[in-house]
């Protein structure tokens, strides 16, 4: 039996995950928020996450590049 991936599963309700350098990831809501990381949207279904992501992370660049 094949085991889906929880990245790929369109109903795995997710976070938005930011770090320091205003990155940003999707992370399933299952899973613990890793050191380093705080939530900014969610949980939300994932293609919701992913049209948040796409409205609010334009430049995805870490900060430190940017002010270069």
């Amino acid at each position: 039996m094949e085991t889906l991936n929880p990245f790929d599963d369109e109903n795995q309700p997710c976070y938005i995950l930011r770090n320091a350098e205003y990155q940003y990831s999707l992370w399933p809501d299952f899973s613990a928020i890793p050191a380093g990381w705080a939530s900014v949207f969610g949980p939300a279904p994932r293609g919701q996450c992913i049209t948040w992501l796409e409205q609010h992370w334009q430049d995805i660049r870490p900060t430190s590049q940017r002010r270069a």
